[in-house]
């Protein structure tokens, strides 16, 4: 497997391992770990939430791994289930828009972040911020305009 990305607890000059000498479970962990950092640049940087239709399969042959392998480690690593972490950068993405637009309406916001329904929007919203997009949007514009 030759080098791979750990560097050994503990130790001031740290430098990677050979994966021979790696312990089993360190090598999972960090090869976990460089898959779950894989995935989040590639949701950050290449926005691929906004499809609607985006599915876990589609993540998978982005970064170029097997969907169920992803899964457990999506799983493990944000404590979400696919859509959920999906749903997640949706709401981020959501905030950013409104906070560039304090004009944008709820319905808005959830169409041009890539929800599949205002209903879904709603829900996942309240999960993520644990207050509705509406209430959300009015505490910002309050905000805003106190600012100014």
């Amino acid at each position: 497997m030759g080098v791979i990305l750990y560097l050994k607890l503990h130790q001031k000059d740290a430098e990677p391992m050979n994966a021979d000498s790696m312990p089993a479970a360190y090598q999972t962990a960090a090869i976990d770990q460089y898959l779950y950092d894989r995935c989040c640049r590639y949701m950050t940087e290449r926005r691929p939430f906004l499809v609607v239709s985006f599915t876990l399969q589609d993540l998978a042959n982005a970064i170029y791994t097997n969907k169920a392998y992803l899964s457990k480690t999506i799983n493990r690593y944000s404590g979400k289930n696919f859509r959920q972490y999906v749903n997640y950068y949706r709401v981020m993405y959501a905030m950013e828009l409104f906070r560039r637009n304090m004009g944008l309406r709820v319905s808005e916001l959830a169409s041009l972040s890539g929800f599949r329904s205002q209903t879904v929007f709603l829900r996942s919203f309240k999960v993520v911020m644990g207050e509705q997009p509406g209430a959300w949007c009015s505490r910002m514009r309050k905000k805003y305009n106190n600012k100014i």
